[in-house]
């Protein structure tokens, strides 16, 4: 992250023919570490890398656009999550650069022969909708609790989605800088079957919605399935996200937070392991942290805490 920091700090400074030229060569340099650095390093500051996307500097600009495309060629399933928010921009410029990424990634993993994360990508802007749509529903009546919504079809199964919870889309400590091919994500992850047909409006001023999902380790399914909008047999439980629209906030903002305690929670797992204090160490302290996931500067979906009713 301070590499990526000191970049994007420097070029942005305007200055004479001397700034300009020794800009130039940061680009070149980071032009180089793009080629050898692994993307699941970038990976790991992925929203730095995301919110410089309209940086003033052409060139560092344009190579934020090729570590992007390679982070989402790499890792599809996860970084969609991340990128999300671009696709349904307010601005138009990013709703173009964020296209922009989907549709090169998209075209690469063709010629790759990777159809079916081509088709993931494909089909995440329906599902990206869809949410958004949730988000912004607003009931008849002001004491409306619920709504119900009709089946729901995309262009590949519910499935083929990593769902959107931390567990899934924060890659392991391990992993960064790893040589060995550690895998930097968890393989085992449920999926989501079908999301309930009934939402549950919350009672709050913005009126957020809790979404449910129905979980399966079942990550296959025969073609033509028609999945149902309620539990059935061979469900292994329930995921749920608070799905919601912030008119005057940026859920950006709650997302940065939970990766600052992201970080908090490795600085005391580290603590523990290297000599920390003996307090520290009884203690096993850790804070209860959970995925944000941005759909635009106002609407996103929340992981929603277990034992927790808001």
């Amino acid at each position: 992250p301070r590499l990526l920091t000191l970049w994007f700090d420097f070029t942005s400074i305007e200055g004479d023919d001397n700034i300009s030229a020794m800009q130039d060569k940061a680009n070149e340099l980071m032009a180089t570490y793009y080629k050898t650095i692994p993307p699941v390093a970038y990976y790991s500051v992925l929203p730095q890398i995301i919110s410089n996307i309209g940086h003033s500097d052409h060139d560092t600009a344009k190579l934020i656009m090729y570590i992007l495309r390679k982070i989402l060629v790499r890792y599809p399933a996860q970084a969609m999550w991340q990128l999300a928010w671009l696709r349904q921009s307010k601005l138009q410029e990013r709703r173009d650069k964020g296209s922009e990424i989907f549709k090169a990634s998209q075209r690469t993993l063709q010629r790759n022969e990777q159809m079916k994360m081509h088709d993931l990508l494909e089909a995440s802007f329906d599902l990206f909708g869809f949410l958004d749509n949730i988000a912004n529903y607003q009931p008849k009546r002001s004491n409306d609790r619920s709504f119900k919504f009709s089946a729901q079809r995309f262009k590949v199964n519910l499935k083929a989605f990593i769902p959107p919870v931390q567990a899934a889309l924060t890659v392991s400590h391990h992993a960064i800088g790893s040589s060995n091919g550690h895998e930097p994500f968890p393989i085992h992850i449920p999926r989501m079957r079908s999301f309930c047909s009934d939402v549950k409006i919350m009672a709050s001023k913005a009126k957020p919605k809790k979404l449910t999902a129905y979980a399966t380790m079942d990550f296959e399914s025969p073609p033509g399935e028609c999945t149902a909008n309620k539990s059935q047999h061979g469900d292994i439980g329930e995921m749920h996200f608070l799905v919601k629209r912030e008119a005057k906030g940026d859920l950006r903002k709650d997302a940065r937070v939970q990766d600052l305690n992201t970080v908090i929670n490795r600085l005391f797992v580290s603590s523990r392991g290297n000599g920390g204090t003996e307090r520290g160490q009884y203690r096993r302290l850790k804070l209860r942290t959970f995925s944000v996931v941005c759909l635009s500067e106002e609407c996103g979906i929340i992981e929603w805490v277990p034992e927790t009713d808001s």
